[in-house]
């Protein structure tokens, strides 16, 4: 709790929890909008929250590397909705849709963070199956970039592109986004598919506005730009 000194200066309080609950008797009884006020945030101090904490440390500390939660619950030492994974053999899941993994090393990924804040993935599983398409890949949804021994990457990506190769593989479609113009022909200087626009001088010049158009309406255009969008997350 912050409190202020004579000067104004704020300084950090250790304050009870019986003497919250005091104050918050107390304030019951001040018949003005400020008491009412300060009742409210003292009894929101009081709630009890869910105290999930990873039992992974931080990378760079032995601190846990997730938590505590922090959401509030109903009762003291009992976990939110969201941390009661794994659940107990006698309880429904509350999210039967969803991937049923329990989230670790993913976290590590901001994407992950951002999209699951949690213990559990949160994406839904895939037909047939009681995890989502990154925890039960199939061939065509794993990376496939080349390595340096031959083969090809195997990190799934049936949700997020793989890491390591994101960059690489938004370069390369971008690059061919860039480039689709010329798989047609330009209704401005007449070129054909594969050759560059020209000018009326017959220099070679940045493609026409006519065959940028055209080439946005191509459907081969939206999805490289949907995988561009994809691999940006």
């Amino acid at each position: 709790m912050i409190a202020r000194r004579r000067n104004g200066a704020a300084r950090r309080v250790e304050i009870s929890a019986q003497e919250v609950e005091e104050a918050v008797r107390l304030l019951q009884h001040v018949p003005i909008p400020e008491a009412r006020q300060l009742r409210d945030k003292l009894a929101a101090v009081l709630r009890p929250v869910c105290n999930w904490a990873s039992s992974r440390p931080g990378r760079y500390s032995n601190y846990p590397a997730w938590g505590p939660c922090g959401a509030f619950v109903d009762a003291p030492r009992e976990r939110c909705v969201e941390h009661q994974w794994p659940l107990p053999a006698d309880a429904a899941d509350p999210f039967p849709d969803r991937c049923t993994v329990t989230l670790d090393e993913e976290l590590e990924d901001s994407r992950w963070v951002h999209y699951s804040g949690g213990l559990r993935c949160p994406f839904d599983r895939r037909t047939g199956s009681d995890q989502c398409p990154h925890h039960d890949p199939r061939d065509i949804e794993r990376c496939g970039h080349p390595v340096d021994d031959g083969g090809t990457c195997t990190t799934p990506q049936g949700v997020f592109a793989c890491r390591d190769h994101q960059y690489a593989r938004l370069a390369a479609f971008r690059s061919q986004l860039e480039q689709l113009p010329l798989t047609l022909g330009c209704s401005q200087c007449g070129a054909t598919a594969g050759e560059s626009c020209t000018s009326k001088s017959g220099r070679a010049v940045a493609f026409h506005k006519r065959r940028v158009s055209t080439s946005e309406n191509l459907k081969k255009h939206e999805a490289l730009s949907d995988t561009i969008r994809w691999l940006s997350l």
